[in-house]
């Protein structure tokens, strides 16, 4: 099994992250920025070698807005995980493009590489009651 993980910069995402790695399960986790990605899963360098390396941990860079960057990204994998969700924002659209369309590319990936799993995990908003997307 290898794991692809959508979101993986998220509070949810790199806990997703921290799990698999604790199973021993090989992750892909997309990231739009390697540095950033690098900094946010920094819980799972691997401490003592010196090396910028995370172990079981490949970071590939993308967008789930833009799918012709997932079809290479995703190749090796059977599971997809996705635990994406917009950024707070002024921008209005920014839920409806990352949790609706950046959803919709990464469930047509998983259909078009025959992938065993979609796993969908998503905590927006569950804190904020009021919230017009809770």
């Amino acid at each position: 099994m290898k794991a692809f993980v959508a979101g993986a910069t998220g509070e949810t995402g790199r806990r997703i992250v921290r799990e698999l790695v604790k199973q021993n399960i090989p992750v892909k986790a997309l990231v739009r920025d390697l540095a950033q990605g690098r900094e946010c899963l920094a819980d799972c360098l691997n401490s003592g070698n010196g090396s910028d390396d995370l172990p079981g941990v490949e970071l590939v860079t993308g967008d789930v807005l833009k799918i012709e960057s997932l079809r290479s990204a995703v190749a090796d994998c059977t599971v997809l995980l996705c635990a994406t969700g917009a950024r707070p924002s002024f921008d209005p659209t920014g839920p409806y493009m990352v949790d609706y369309e950046g959803t919709k590319n990464l469930v047509r990936i998983a259909k078009e590489k025959n992938l065993q799993h979609f796993v969908l995990v998503s905590s927006l908003c569950d804190s904020k009651y009021f919230h017009p997307l809770n």
